[in-house]
């Protein structure tokens, strides 16, 4: 090649060669779009968006929040190094949903489905996979099951528990957040507080695993927070969180999250009985060797306590302090179901039995207006120092599930801490007093033994239970059945005699009084022996512990009445659920309001129920008119329409189950009646005087009753002696 020819192709290949280079830059792919292991860095506005919600949620941390600096554009290296300056979260792009535990299609494979959130490396919603909002959504995925067919809607299936918006107020108005279940909050290292509720925050490494990273200044990682979900049991979970010192100095620290939220109302919102839980073991002065089981009785919060509580923690308080008791467990419950936290056991349950390590404070906070109105809580942890290259471990379990006796009462480690606590059998308020627990447990005990293994029926077993409690009180029911009759017929008798008194005395009521008691003990006639009420009263407890049982069982929940004889009529929702209203003109498919009742449909057993009250008391009270001003008759009057109307009432939303115990408790009270009137027909029951001794005084009655009505007339008479002995007369001069 000539020179001439090397003049002219040089130039012409650098040319060639400066014009690839150029459209390599402009038409090439540029740098890199960062993965979810770089580190993003936000504008300041979005960074205190994502911040300023749980500073205004439940910390009372006045520290300033933490800067990300924009100088860290790589992964920082994991080297022990001494911590420099100012620390900061690195922040993660990803917007992969986590990949969640348990599944709703196969009810032998899992109980729940469990979805999580990177916002605060929580859980985004709870929801059961074998128990269901409704009746009708029961019987649509039972049939469903086992037939095939159409899907139905998977909003069927309880939730027992989701996210929440907390609204928090910025420079640029009012935002939201979303609050997850048992997400984390905060942590405060070396007095830096840094948030952990932004979902940019936490970098998701596995099914239910979460990994957040401190870093300084100089982009050295001083800090790793892990937060790995696992399924434990059908309704227990194990959260596995630690803090791991990647510096060679201690780290001061501080942890918060958020803990068990309030629960979902129940649909009918009967009553509110949302409540706050604590288990706990006794002072080491009361038991040093934590031989005890785990207390939880006489400390709760109704839902309406804790919105009450403001900034004053739910635990602890000065009396659990003056007390001396350790935390166990705290719970969050509803009518049925619960979130509980509680100490990891490990393996062989022999671990501490106390939240100490994780859990020092809990405080709740209410946001929310109206029906929307919750709770959320917060779990402070000890303050901790982490050794150089050291490990916080901040596990715990969390059971999701229902209150259940055979679950809570035979797996662990519900049984080691005592966890059976959670379910209580009790009204709150003004019936808190006389709803007997022990008996309540044993009425459970009794209808779970004739369902299980005698007749295999709820409804069958709540009315033998009728059949033998009315057994246990016929003795007392008869005697006074046979006192009231006979009392009714002596004072009819006696009424020419008193009609003689009030003629005598017409402007001295007191003396009319004294005479009429005075001619009742000549004949005979104790009022104390007529026990009129006694059978009911003795019954009131029961119903009131059964009333309790009823609502809170979740055995009962869901459960139809005469082996669902009634849903075999075009699904006739009457009687198909005993613990909800018995819904005999079908059910509403959102509640309606009614005074101050929710009303889920129109319901036949309280009318029926009131009808035979009104029977009840025409066909058991005795005439006594005679013996009766107008105005006891006027009261005695309006006591009857009270019960017939006040009772049906107050119990129109009541569980169908227990309408089912009374109605037939009732109807087989007239029938007893009937047969013990029979018995009465066939008795002497004339007036007979008092009998007297040799002497010509009158004996008193051998049973107690009569003795004591014959004190009170002897000590009557005595007083009045007395009166009259005191009296003196001054002649008048």
């Amino acid at each position: 090649m000539t020179k001439q020819a090397k003049r002219r192709l040089i130039p012409l290949i650098v040319t060639v060669a400066a014009a690839g280079v150029l459209a390599a830059v402009i038409f090439g792919p540029g740098k890199p779009k960062p993965t979810a292991e770089e580190t993003i860095t936000p504008p300041a506005e979005v960074a205190t968006k994502a911040e300023k919600p749980v500073q205004d949620a439940i910390t009372t941390v006045s520290k300033p929040e933490p800067t990300f600096d924009p100088k860290i554009e790589a992964e920082p290296e994991v080297k022990s190094k001494p911590v420099t300056g100012k620390l900061s979260l690195l922040l993660y792009k990803d917007e992969t949903t986590p990949t969640p535990l348990g599944s709703l299609g196969d009810v032998e494979a899992a109980k729940m489905k469990v979805s999580f959130t990177r916002a605060g490396a929580g859980i985004s919603s709870i929801r059961f996979s074998n128990i269901f909002e409704t009746v009708d959504g029961k019987l649509a995925w039972n049939k469903y099951r086992s037939d095939g067919g159409e899907q139905p809607p998977i909003d069927d299936m309880y939730l027992l528990s989701t996210t929440h918006e907390l609204a928090y107020n910025t420079d640029l108005g009012v935002q939201t957040a979303a609050i997850s279940v048992l997400g984390a909050s905060q942590i405060i290292i070396n007095n830096e507080l840094l948030h952990l509720t932004s979902p940019t925050v936490w970098n998701v490494t596995g099914t239910g695993s979460f990994e957040a990273t401190v870093v300084d200044e100089t982009n050295n990682v001083v800090a790793k927070i892990t937060r790995v979900w696992t399924m434990d049991n059908d309704f227990g979970l194990l959260l596995d969180q630690k803090v791991q010192n990647l510096t060679t100095s201690k780290l001061e620290v501080e942890w918060l999250q958020y803990g068990p939220p309030s629960l979902r109302v129940d649909r009918s919102r009967y009553m509110d009985r949302r409540r706050f839980r604590f288990g706990w073991e006794l002072s080491d002065e009361y038991d040093p060797n934590q031989a005890a089981p785990i207390q939880s009785s006489d400390f709760l919060y109704e839902y309406a306590d804790a919105a009450k509580v403001g900034s004053e923690p739910l635990w602890p308080t000065p009396e659990t302090t003056e007390d001396g008791l350790k935390l166990s467990w705290f719970a969050s419950t509803n009518r049925y179901f619960a979130i509980a936290v509680f100490p990891n056991l490990g393996e062989n349950r022999n671990d501490s039995r106390l939240l100490k390590n994780t859990v020092q404070v809990i405080t709740a906070q209410t946001s929310g207006v109206d029906d929307k109105e919750f709770i959320l809580t917060a779990l402070w942890a000890p303050k901790k120092t982490i050794e150089a290259s050291g490990t916080l471990d901040l596990t715990m379990g969390v059971y999701a599930g229902p209150l259940k006796r055979s679950i809570l009462d035979n797996d662990q480690p519900y049984v080691s801490l005592s966890m059976r606590g959670m379910v209580l059998y009790q009204m709150s308020s003004m019936c808190a007093i006389c709803t007997f627990q022990w008996l309540a447990d044993f009425l459970a005990m009794v209808l779970t033994t004739l369902d299980q293994y005698v007749v295999f029926d709820w409804g069958l077993a709540i009315i033998l239970l009728v059949l033998i409690v009315r057994t246990l009180l016929h003795p007392i029911t008869k005697k006074s059945q046979v006192n009231m009759q006979r009392f009714g017929k002596v004072m009819q008798n006696l009424k020419p005699e008193i009609d003689k008194l009030k003629s005598k005395y017409p402007n001295d009521p007191k003396k009319v009084q004294s005479e009429q008691m005075k001619l009742m003990q000549t004949h005979g006639v104790n009022p104390f022996q007529m026990l009129g009420c006694l059978p009911m009263f003795l019954q009131m407890p029961i119903w009131v512990a059964l009333y309790a049982l009823l609502y809170f069982m979740f055995d009962i929940r869901q459960e139809p009445a005469f082996f669902g004889v009634f849903q075999m009529f075009g699904d006739w929702p009457f009687l198909a659920d005993l613990s909800a209203s018995d819904h005999f003109f079908g059910a509403f498919a959102e509640p309606k309001q009614f005074l101050m009742w929710n009303m889920t449909g129109i319901n036949l057993l309280p009318i029926l129920m009131g009808g035979i009250f009104f029977v009840q008391q025409k066909y058991m009270s005795p005439q006594t008119g005679a013996a009766m001003t107008s105005e006891q008759q006027s009261q005695q009057k309006i006591m009857r329409i009270m019960m017939v109307v006040l009772f049906p009432v107050m119990l129109y939303s009541a569980p169908s189950g227990l309408t089912l115990y009374i109605l037939t408790s009732s109807t087989v009270g007239i029938l007893e009646s009937r047969h013990i009137r029979k018995h009465v027909d066939q008795m002497d029951l004339s007036p007979k005087a008092a009998p007297v001794d040799a002497v010509g005084k009158r004996k008193k009655p051998k049973d107690k009753q009569g003795r004591a009505w014959a004190d009170a007339m002897e000590a009557r008479k005595k007083k009045v002696k007395n009166k009259a002995g005191k009296r003196s007369f001054k002649k008048k001069g």
